[in-house]
């Protein structure tokens, strides 16, 4: 079934896909054939090896959402809210509002945390739990040798399946933190023991379609031609 697209602009679709939370519907019904035909778009993606080595578990269960909510509420207090307040030092450097440099960027990240804080709170009532695992042999290494088609597969594949949803009318977020409990995922779901759990996307109608591009650092701060001194935009 082809779902057609209510964003057709694909510069529209590239530079306003959010992660999308407290903007989820949690009362509009997410239709299978919707989340299907999304998935067929995002099997375009490239992948390592030419192998589909992806496999996806789409959840509308309200009692297997209950149970992958609660351990997405675990990973936040293990890994979120504990180490916050208990000021450990690489949480406290990576999340808090207090260290950022600004009152902007101070506010801003406190409406990120709080937002986050928001999708652990109605995870369950989240339409559609789309989990996708790897059933690529896991690296030794977190860089290089096989870590790069590890990642480099199921990450595109995500991404693009974000952008179909945002065409057509739905937000998502790449709640990577589940991974955390990856192997309870797995119990939960029934899965075999080589589909591993690599990120979670809540699915959702989004209230409005109305997002726009965030702010991002120049270009010329970030990208560089032929080596590290000459900077983008300098032509």
């Amino acid at each position: 079934m082809s779902v057609p697209a209510v964003i057709t602009d694909i510069d529209e679709v590239l530079t306003t896909t959010r992660a999308v939370r407290r903007r989820m519907d949690l009362t509009r019904p997410v239709e299978r054939a919707v989340v299907e035909h999304c998935l067929r778009l995002a099997q375009q993606a490239p992948m390592g090896s030419n192998l589909e080595d992806w496999r996806v578990v789409a959840v509308d269960d309200p009692a297997l959402k209950r149970r992958i909510g609660a351990l997405y509420t675990e990973v936040w207090h293990q890994t979120v809210e504990a180490p916050l307040a208990g000021g450990e030092a690489a949480t406290t450097t990576r999340l808090s509002p207090s260290v950022r440099p600004d009152p902007e960027a101070q506010a801003r990240q406190a409406r990120v945390l709080a937002a986050v804080k928001h999708l652990v709170d109605h995870l369950e009532e989240v339409p559609v739990l789309v989990v996708l695992c790897s059933t690529k042999p896991v690296p030794r290494r977190p860089l290089g040798g096989t870590a790069s088609g590890y990642y480099g597969s199921i990450f595109p594949f995500a991404w693009s399946f974000q952008l179909a949803l945002r065409s057509r009318g739905l937000g998502s977020v790449m709640a990577t933190a589940l991974a955390h409990k990856a192997k309870q995922v797995q119990e939960v779901l029934g899965l075999p023991e080589d589909w591993r759990p690599i990120t979670l996307l809540p699915v959702a109608y989004t209230k409005g379609l109305d997002f726009r591009p965030a702010a991002r650092a120049d270009l010329a701060d970030v990208t560089f031609w032929n080596g590290p001194t000459e900077r983008a935009g300098s032509a």
